[in-house]
């Protein structure tokens, strides 16, 4: 299964190399047709006709061979050209011979007075094929070809999407001119940032798995060298590959535990944070290192707020910032830890211990209020910059802007500029939370998260993440674990674990998380 992500030139590449190798043209559209005849099958309502709206280029070739897949399983299936067939040439041309061979109709809608056509078998269809256009379209749609996604969208029957919906950019997903809004869209060879980007999630549906037409894996990863990422601006880290966070990534992080296991095989957290009105996040920090797998988990807060955070924290041991034995220079209990969480709740008035925070060498993540100090001070963000150790920020939008001095809209408007942005400013690992998570790499490998729920937007679920992810840098600290690996399957997991039902309270969510998790690794030893 191909979890990459492409940009549209970079996928035309990779079809073109494909073809130089010595796969025909022809024969991607039709292992295309076929894999789109198969999800029509698998998603259809019911027993009926099936109706293939056909545009210019290639999307529409790919509706053609759909068109001979499903009449080979006895499907009644009907053409709706919105280009003349006499301007089709090619392996388009070819593919619609053969559709026409097996029994296909095919009806002209390419003209304003044949818009009728388009209605009439709208109205008979129990599912839409969309071909129209795929990943290739500049400019948007308007006249006829806008009127016919009108129609489509209003014909109230399921719409499945070639490679993209009609009218969705295929990079950045904005709207061109009007789109069709799918239920289901079944990415060609890979995926496309679109998908994701602007709006696009609410035109293309339910994303089904990237269907294999050969183009091997090994072209989809050369092409990010081959062709640069048009979105990406110079202030940027360039991006060097893309990917989707999938189930294989989260299962590899959680192996079976070993009989003879003890805690501190499980890594050594440290969280910094809390502070008067704000006593909450640093417990659930604790909590979802806890959930994620951590072996021992310590807490250092400001003397005003340790007895409410320590006699509300039976699981992990507390400190107060004062004691000073946690700091002493080479055996202070810090150097046991294995990750250092700091930001959670901890307020802006810890800039002096931040810094040196800054200074020890591990892994170290920084959240919340760690990121607003970083953001107000230049010689902290010089400080990140510079480290040696590990270093991960986990922005949310707001924080996101702040550190790039700009607005949460510029943030929004192209999240994987953002992140790589955040990359290239701090020279450290960044994880941009919000729909659609992204992680991006110092080198330029960016990850994004399907996965998640509405109901992570309450408060603290950010914090359980950030113990998560220290708990994940405290695996690699000890084991020398693949650091994006590791953090995906965090983000992942707390992703899933978002979609349970039976939860509303951030400390909730630590349970699903630690269930999830559990069943991972009873899961290795089955």
């Amino acid at each position: 299964m191909s979890v990459r992500i492409l940009s549209a030139d970079q996928m035309r590449w990779a079809d073109m190399t494909t073809t130089e190798a010595g796969i025909s043209g022809f024969e991607l559209m039709d292992r295309a047709g076929r894999a789109v005849a198969d999800a029509v099958l698998d998603y259809m309502p019911d027993f009926g006709r099936v109706v293939i709206v056909i545009g210019p280029g290639n999307n529409g070739g790919d509706g053609f061979a759909a068109a001979r897949y499903l009449r080979s399983r006895r499907i009644p299936v009907t053409l709706v050209m919105l280009v003349p067939l006499d301007t089709l040439g090619g392996d388009t041309l070819m593919h619609a011979e053969l559709a026409r061979e097996a029994g296909a109709k095919l009806r002209d809608a390419s003209s304003d007075r044949c818009f009728a056509e388009l209605n009439r078998w709208l109205l008979r269809a129990v599912m839409v094929v969309d071909a129209m256009f795929g990943t290739g379209l500049t400019r948007p749609l308007s006249g006829r070809l806008a009127k016919a996604v009108a129609q489509i969208n209003q014909a109230d029957r399921p719409v499945l999407s070639i490679d993209i919906a009609s009218g969705l950019n295929a990079d950045s997903g904005e709207v061109m001119g009007d789109a069709v809004k799918a239920d289901f869209t079944l990415p060609v060879a890979a995926y496309k940032w679109g998908y994701w980007m602007g709006v696009g999630p609410e035109f293309s549906g339910r994303l089904l798995p990237a269907s294999a037409i050969g183009v091997e894996d090994e072209t989809l990863c050369r092409a990010w060298a081959a062709v640069p990422d048009p979105s990406v601006s110079k202030g940027s880290t360039v991006l060097r590959s893309a990917c989707f966070i999938h189930s294989d990534m989260i299962g590899q992080a959680w192996p079976k535990r070993h009989r003879l296991s003890h805690k501190g095989n499980f890594g050594r957290v440290w969280i910094f944070g809390g502070s008067a009105g704000f006593t909450g996040a640093p417990r659930l920090a604790s909590l979802g290192a806890l959930a994620a797998g951590a072996g021992l988990v310590s807490v250092v807060c400001p003397d005003d707020v340790y007895p409410v955070v320590a006699s509300g924290s039976l699981e992990t041991m507390v400190h107060s910032q004062s004691s000073g034995a946690w700091m002493r220079e080479g055996d202070g209990l810090i150097d046991q830890a294995d990750a250092i969480v700091a930001g959670p709740g901890w307020g802006c008035a810890q800039t002096t211990l931040l810094a040196r925070l800054l200074d020890v060498d591990r892994p170290l993540l920084l959240d919340a209020d760690a990121l607003n100090m970083i953001a107000a001070d230049a010689a902290l963000q010089s400080r990140v910059s510079e480290r040696d150790s590990l270093t991960v920020l986990t922005p949310h939008p707001g924080e996101a802007a702040r550190l790039l001095s700009c607005t949460v809209d510029d943030i929004q408007s192209d999240r994987k500029k953002a992140v790589l942005k955040l990359c290239k400013r701090y020279a450290c690992w960044v994880v941009l939370k919000g729909n659609e998570t992204l992680i991006a790499s110092p080198q330029g490998d960016v990850m994004l998260n399907p996965s998640g729920s509405p109901q992570l937007a309450v408060a603290g679920s950010g914090d359980v993440l950030a113990g998560m992810l220290g708990r994940q840098l405290a695996v690699c600290y000890r084991n020398d674990t693949d650091v994006g690996m590791m953090l995906g399957a965090g983000v992942g997991l707390h992703g899933e674990a978002g979609e349970q039902n039976g939860w509303y309270l951030a400390g909730e969510l630590a349970g699903m998380v630690a269930g999830l998790r559990q069943g991972i690794e009873r899961k290795h030893g089955d």
